[in-house]
């Protein structure tokens, strides 16, 4: 018994580190019938010496034995193909193809790859899929998959993506993710005198042509507008497309007009191409969800962060969806501006407990932020409550609202009194559950949604209930998240309710009975660049003293602000809208990482 222990161990540490690997599968090709065969393996040599593939075999997956004295050089790849003519007329001359072609086809739906030296042992190994953390485009909508960190482990799903290449790039390593133009800004849910909109950005230092790209809502049909010449977006600028350029009465021949998902959420993709309409790269492809009328999603700051509903549309006019139908024209004429921040609330996430022993208690803490007693329901259709969405299921199924800074618990049992002794809050407590399903422990997305009025007749979709994003948190159990939170007796914490749950600064492990005012806390958000951006807070009537300090001790940076009734005294342009103090500071040359800290003053 031991000895096949030691067997099978021998055989999983061969499995994660292998001296070759398998580094991109194009298992799907776009294009039709007539490139169903250009298929293609793409295996790559992180090591520092060479790797002997002399008669080496697959034995699972495909057919195809390597030609005697072959050897794959240090960082080095081969290619090998299905189809030797019909990948040569895609991909032209490419470095590293092996001669000759493997019979049989990868498989659409996922498959294990085994490559074997001549006696028969593993020499790289590949079990890949369509489903579950396996990126999902490559099949069928164009790209390969390809290993994002060839050094570590190649088995997990999550050390795979789909390649920002079309057709993939054979014999090369992949660009990853694009950066240079993103999709900033999107109006998906409009009525007169608003209409669809995109708002692209430049992230770049030099203006860049995007005519000839395409812009579509549908990853099966990526080609449904295509950019007029000439459109180009200036360096860290903005270019705007409005609904009436990719939804026209008669649009160009081969294209489908369109418009976006406003009750169901959708997609929105960016595509470059060269100049005849051959697709080159991925540039950009957003997923949203439902979204409230006349309220965009984008980023921020600009070209940085995640897509997610803003406080305020940014398009570049003071249009709304509020006023004359007929300023649609001057809505039109709006050509981008600065995003504002990510909406916020009015309730957010405020603590959870996923690290709960089997059988035990775990909970969801919900906070009012706002002024506002706010219904955790429709008004206008009281039994359309708000959920809980993710790895857990709860539905606020009686009319209900939360006072301005409430906090509910919401647990995997209704033993009310049994979570209040374990948090040790009083009874005044408010304890809901039972929530149906179980918090991941290594993270997961939550979400907390809320109803919008059903469609109505006569829409063919008449009665469903679409439901907006209020809050979404995408917690991890490993750094940089807070990895003491993973502790039976600790929960995951917000440290400023007012700050973005998305970063992992603003989290931290709590014991399970704190329950306190927030202290002086520092936010780093990395910006693009060297810069990185410094939000505080501190409680109330307090000055205090914030220091930057490098690694080998020297402080560079000293703010001094003063907290009065919530309000900070500080020097002008310091002070945001929401009562913070924000800077934006420049690393040094060679400059790595920082230190920050907050000192009370008496």
């Amino acid at each position: 018994m031991m000895a096949i222990f030691a067997a099978l161990l021998g055989w999983a540490k061969t499995l994660s580190a292998q001296s070759v690997v398998i580094s991109e599968v194009m298992y799907d090709p776009p294009g039709g019938s007539a490139y169903a065969e250009a298929e293609f393996l793409e295996l790559f040599n992180p090591g520092s010496r060479p790797i002997d593939l002399s008669g080496a075999s697959f034995s699972a997956g495909i057919t195809f034995t390597f030609p005697s004295s072959f050897s794959l050089q240090s960082k080095a790849r081969v290619v090998i193909c299905r189809n030797p003519t019909v990948f040569v007329a895609r991909y032209g001359s490419v470095t590293g193809l092996v001669a000759g072609s493997y019979s049989g086809a990868l498989n659409n739906g996922g498959e294990t790859l085994i490559l074997n030296n001549p006696s028969g042992s593993i020499l790289a190994q590949l079990k890949y899929g369509i489903d579950g953390d396996w990126p999902t485009r490559p099949a069928g909508q164009g790209g390969s998959i390809e290993l994002v960190d060839p050094t570590a482990d190649p088995v997990p799903a999550a050390n795979w993506r789909a390649s920002a290449e079309y057709f993939g790039s054979p014999g090369t390593a992949g660009a990853g993710i694009p950066n240079r133009v993103v999709i900033n800004e999107l109006l998906a849910h409009t009525d007169p005198p608003l209409e669809d909109a995109v708002e692209l950005f430049n992230r770049t230092d030099q203006p860049i042509d995007v005519g000839g790209w395409f812009l579509s809502n549908e990853l099966t049909d990526p080609f449904r507008f295509r950019i007029p010449p000439g459109t180009v977006v200036p360096p860290r600028g903005f270019r705007m497309i409005y609904e009436y350029q990719f939804n026209p009465l008669q649009p160009a021949a081969g294209r489908t007009a369109f418009t976006f998902g406003a009750a169901r959420g959708g997609m929105v993709i960016l595509l470059s191409a060269d100049a005849v309409g051959v697709p080159r790269r991925w540039e950009d492809v957003q997923e949203f969800p439902a979204s409230p009328n006349g309220v965009s999603f984008g980023r921020h700051p600009d070209g940085e962060g995640p897509f997610r509903l803003m406080q305020r549309m940014t398009l570049g006019t003071g249009i709304d969806n509020s006023m004359d139908p007929l300023l649609l024209n001057i809505f039109r004429q709006g050509l981008g501006g600065t995003n504002s921040p990510h909406a916020l609330g009015p309730v957010i996430f405020r603590r959870l407990r996923y690290a709960a022993p089997a059988g035990e208690i775990e909970f969801v803490e919900l906070e009012n932020v706002s002024a506002e007693t706010v219904p955790l329901y429709d008004p206008a259709y009281p039994t359309n409550g708000w959920r809980i969405e993710g790895g857990i299921s709860f539905a606020f199924t009686e009319p209900q609202a939360m006072a301005p800074g409430a906090k509910w618990i919401i647990a995997n049992t209704n033993n009310g009194a049994a979570v209040r002794s374990l948090l040790g809050t009083s009874d005044a407590q408010v304890v809901l559950g039972p929530y149906t399903g179980q918090l991941a422990s290594g993270g997961e997305r939550l979400t907390l949604v809320r109803p919008d009025n059903p469609q109505l007749p006569p829409r063919p979709d008449a009665g469903f209930v679409p439901y907006f994003v209020v809050e979404q948190l995408d917690y991890q159990s490993v750094a940089p998240w807070p990895t003491e939170a993973a502790v039976a007796d600790r929960c995951l914490a917000r440290i400023v309710s007012t700050e973005p749950a998305y970063l992992p600064s603003n989290w931290r492990a709590e014991s399970l009975k704190t329950i306190g005012p927030v202290k002086p806390t520092v936010l780093v958000e990395r910006l693009s660049g060297n810069q990185v951006r410094l939000r505080t807070r501190g409680p109330r009537d307090r000055g205090y003293v914030l220091e930057r300090v490098t690694l080998s001790g020297t402080a560079t940076v000293t703010v001094v602000a003063t907290v009065l009734s919530g309000i900070y005294s500080v020097p002008p342009g310091a002070l945001q809208t929401d009562g913070s103090v924000e800077r934006v500071f420049e690393l040094a040359a060679g400059e790595s990482a920082e230190l920050w800290r907050i000192h009370l003053n008496p």
